[in-house]
């Protein structure tokens, strides 16, 4: 079984099209798991993420992650 480090480091190395293709699955898995709406600090925290990630693939990711929080929809 995989570390939490080894998986991030895997997902470090994806090219940017495989990385949105997993950030797709995750958010739909996510979709099935909880609907609901972030609180405003889970809002805080993920605009504090979006801005100190130095990558501008992920900080996209971290970016479309707390807006589908805002919304209540975690399949956006």
């Amino acid at each position: 079984m995989s570390t939490v480090a080894e998986i991030e480091a895997a997902i470090d190395r994806l090219p940017p099209e495989d990385f949105r293709t997993l950030h797709d699955w995750m958010a739909q898995r996510a979709a099935g798991m909880a609907q609901q709406k972030w609180s405003p600090e889970e809002l805080s925290e993920g605009a504090r993420q979006m801005l100190a990630e130095p990558d501008p693939t992920r900080a996209q990711a971290q970016w479309e992650r707390t807006v589908a929080g805002f919304y209540g929809d975690a399949s956006a």
